[in-house]
């Protein structure tokens, strides 16, 4: 709706403007928190003496109506609109607003209770809450002793808060990353879901004929409430020293329960344990719990959290100045604001703040923090416990014959302190102890240190250690890297996969450091040594190679290496030369031509990866010669509705001579079941989470699609006689979007947002029925005479037959300047009451209509009066 409204006589405000009674000191003491002080903030005096003075806040005046107040409503009726609610030059979101006929604006209080949620801090909140919360609507003056002012802005059709006392204010964090936004989630997680993902494999060779039996892989979930069962097995041919047989196999199976605001997820079943430092992997089945941050916050970044605090009572510029460098400047208003995200690097941090005011008066805070993460936030923790037998098999099913064992670690990063890491594996056979700590250096480096010590039945005491060093340059733009790593392992360390102690290697050192001269030229060189153990030789590896950037679509590669491996006279030890050309015009293809002395090889390929959506294909290729070899293999992928097919043909030959002498030819395809509280469907392959959705009863048989639009062919899935569409695309623990559309929806069909925003549980599935009952819309003018429309008025809209059990809310009503209106979400074969208001709220003109019951969505009322009856 357009309400044209008469414009101040003034210039337009400002996004907080204050009433001209109202001032505001502008010199007050800022209040700083030293970082390690415990007794709190302290305050910095003004300097030289200086005391507080008021200066007044700018003003906007409207013209005077006649009731005595600013003009702000001149069609002498109420009218109803949703505004935004800003503060500060952010809007906190949207508010139902009634500006009365005699210039008042009233808001609805549980909204605005809850949009000012952000803005107050915890006792301030109650006290708003204690004031409004028996009023259905609230005026300005309803806000006497409560510190918060606003004002209405005609001229941006808003509400401005325009004060709120600093003592009052929540905490504003000014680095926070962006976090996910749980408040505008629209569909939660059905109750039981799951589904299984299906592939068949089959090779054929030509020469021979021969057909191998097709793979069968099964993969899937099943989640009941909390509760995942996960599992994937495969039905195909293995090969052994006894000879080949086609048999059922697990891969895994297994539950899982997740504690996401503990960061904690539990296993029972088959296990993968986690491993850090030194400890090894090993199969296991039993109880296991692992907790990790990163798991259910993959976008976290590496940030302080401390208690840092700046508190401003009047308004000033802050630069937050990192290392020397200005990382932000700010404009702060007073307020209390949280510093304690300010992304760091790891190493030593030099912070300096400098406050100035509006006065120009500075006054500055610095202090070092030490970061130290350990791949962990600072301050954060991690663990991992895995509890139950091993198994004595690898690549196959597993068998859990071996002993039973524990598997575990802990680590903890601090602010101001070393991090620190251990962890225990241990069985009867072996048992194995594991350190970790790092030292962040103040030139911008960092030393990684890590041991172990092992007692085992078979090999006795041993011990391993390792060794490292990072170092990060920042050039104004440009960066380089140095890593240096070194790692001892004695004749006796075992560990749980290494119960006798094999270690064939007792030395590893490796280096690399990579220089970028310029944003199109960069190198990197890298260096590693072994040194053998019981007869077998050194080896090492020195190499360089550059890349430059010849456009944003090619790029040029070589580099130089010399290689010698144990084996006296092994392929491939020697100095060996490379180049390669990239073309790769967009994310989805890529091209290259490269050569390497070393093997004699001569390869050039081609890639096009498809998309997730339907009808998308992908192909490539790759031809290649070395020495006595000449290869050629082509791929392609399908992806339809409700399955993906991929082919895949190679021939091989000792020589281009002899180019084709063995031909392979491999078909795959798959699909995937999948049902939610009721809904079924069909479609292509689900790694994590899914949504299915279904058109309702009433759109007949018109599809429904999971992805933009079929005007523009883009997307997922679309139903039909094999179900509901799948999305099979979400991933957990992160907010997304899931759009859909309908195929040619009736005329005045309401099929809601075509949006739905959604947080996912692990493996969790979605159930939604796109449509409504109350899916009518209505259309028409509302006059008085044949010449005079009801413009711009408000009202309600009421189901008068009412059945048992409906609890209906009022639908809004509106006209606009030629008294035209529409109203949607009416229910087929029902009868409405229309309300329109009067002054001060009182109920003006009326009329009645039927929804025909045989509707296909549009209801044209034509010419409407009040007191009719349709």
């Amino acid at each position: 709706m357009s309400v044209p409204l008469p414009q101040a006589s003034a210039p337009a405000p400002s996004s907080t403007p204050v009433p001209a009674s109202q001032s505001a000191p502008t010199d007050a003491p800022v209040t700083i928190p030293l970082p390690d002080d415990p007794s709190g903030p302290v305050t910095l005096p003004l300097p030289d003496g200086q005391e507080p003075t008021p200066t007044p806040a700018p003003t906007v005046q409207y013209p005077i109506g006649a009731h005595g107040r600013p003009d702000i409503n001149p069609y002498d009726r109420d009218i109803d609109m949703t505004v935004p609610l800003t503060f500060q030059n952010r809007t906190l979101g949207e508010i139902p607003l009634r500006l009365t006929a005699d210039d008042r604006f009233l808001l609805e209080s549980e909204t605005f209770i809850r949009l000012m949620k952000s803005i107050l801090n915890d006792p301030a909140h109650v006290e708003l809450t204690n004031k409004l919360s028996s009023l259905t609507q609230f005026g300005e003056e309803d806000l006497d002793q409560t510190g918060v002012r606003l004002t209405y802005d005609p001229s941006t059709l808003a509400v401005v808060v325009v004060e709120v006392s600093p003592e009052q204010r929540a905490i504003s964090n000014l680095f926070a990353p962006p976090r996910d936004d749980t408040n505008d989630i629209s569909l939660e997680p059905a109750s039981l879901s799951g589904y299984l993902n299906l592939s068949v494999l089959g090779t054929y060779i030509w020469e021979g004929s021969q057909l191998d039996p097709p793979t069968i892989n099964f993969d899937g979930a099943v989640r009941l409430g909390p509760v995942v069962f996960e599992g994937d097995a495969q039905l195909g041919q293995e090969f052994g020293l006894t000879g080949d047989s086609y048999r059922f196999s697990r891969n895994f199976a297994r539950l899982v329960y997740d504690e996401p605001k503990e960061y904690r997820r539990w296993f029972l079943g088959d296990l993968d344990p986690e491993i850090r430092g030194q400890q090894s992997f090993v199969s296991m089945g039993g109880i296991g719990v692992v907790r990790q941050k990163r798991r259910f916050n993959s976008f976290r970044s590496a940030i302080l959290q401390a208690n840092r605090q700046l508190i401003i009572q009047r308004d000033s510029t802050v630069r937050f100045l990192r290392n020397g460098s200005l990382y932000r400047e700010v404009r702060l208003q007073p307020g209390r604001y949280d510093f304690s995200s300010l992304p760091l690097i790891a190493g030593s941090n030099d912070i300096d703040i400098q406050v100035t005011d509006n006065s120009g008066a500075v006054q500055n805070l610095s202090y070092q923090q030490y970061l130290d993460p350990i791949d962990l936030d600072p301050g954060d923790h991690e663990y991992g416990a895995y509890l139950g037998p091993t198994s004595r098999t690898f690549g196959r099913a597993p068998d859990y014959r071996g002993p039973v064992a524990f598997s575990g670690f802990y680590r903890k990063a601090f602010f101001n302190a070393p991090a620190i890491g251990v962890g225990l594996q241990a069985s009867e056979d072996v048992q194995t102890l594991t350190g970790q700590t790092q030292f962040v250096l103040g030139n911008g480096g960092r030393l990684l240190l890590d041991g172990g010590a092992s007692n085992s039945k078979a090999a006795g005491q041993g011990f391993a250690g390792g060794v490292g060093y990072e170092h990060f340059i920042d050039r104004g733009g440009l960066s380089d890297s140095l890593t240096v790593r070194a790692d001892y392992i004695s004749p006796k360390f075992a560990t749980l996969n290494n119960l006798e102690a094999i270690n064939t290697t007792s030395v590893t050192v490796s280096a690399q450091y990579t220089r970028q001269f310029s944003l199109k030229f960069l190198t990197t060189s890298t260096a590693s040594y072994l040194k053998g153990r019981n007869g077998l030789r050194d080896s090492y590896r020195l190499g360089t190679t550059g890349y430059y950037r010849l456009n944003r679509k090619w790029t040029f590669r070589a580099g130089v290496d010399y290689a010698r491996f144990p084996t006296a006279g092994s392929r491939g030890s020697g100095f060996s030369v490379s180049v390669g050309l990239v073309f790769q015009p967009d994310y989805r293809r890529r091209a290259e031509a490269r050569y390497e002395s070393r093997d004699d090889l001569k390869e050039l390929s081609y890639n096009q990866s498809g998309l997730n959506q339907l009808n998308s294909v992908g192909f490539g290729g790759i031809i290649a010669h070395e020495n006595n070899n000449a290869r050629a293999n082509g791929f392609a992928s399908y992806s339809a509705n409700r399955f993906d097919a991929s082919i895949s043909h190679a021939s091989f030959g000792p020589s281009i001579s002899d180019f084709g002498a063995v031909n392979a030819t491999s078909v795959r395809v798959g699909t995937t079941l999948a049902f939610a509280d009721g809904q079924f469907g069909i479609g292509r392959r689900i790694n994590d989470s899914f949504m299915l959705l279904a058109p309702h009863e009433n759109l007949g048989k018109r599809s429904v699609v999971a992805g933009q639009s079929i005007a523009e062919n883009n997307y997922i899935s679309r139903s039909g006689a094999l179900g509901s569409a799948l999305n099979n695309f979400l991933g957990s623990y992160a907010t997304q979007s899931v759009q859909y559309d309908v195929e040619d929806p009736p005329t005045g069909y309401d099929t809601g947002p075509g949006i739905f925003r959604v947080y996912p549980s692990y493996k969790s599935g979605y159930a939604a029925r796109i449509g409504t009952d109350a899916f009518v819309s209505a259309m028409g003018t509302l006059i008085l005479a044949p010449d005079q429309p009801v413009s711009l008025i408000g009202g309600r809209v009421t189901l008068l037959d009412v059945e048992e059990g409906e609890n209906p809310k009022p639908l809004p009503f509106f006209t606009n300047s030629v008294g035209r209106f529409a109203i949607a979400n009416l229910l087929p074969g029902r009868r409405y009451l229309v309300e329109t208001y009067g002054p001060n709220g009182s109920i003006d003109k009326s009329f009645e209509f039927t929804v025909p019951a045989d509707t296909d969505g549009l209801v044209r009322l034509g010419t409407v009066r009040p007191g009719m009856k349709k």
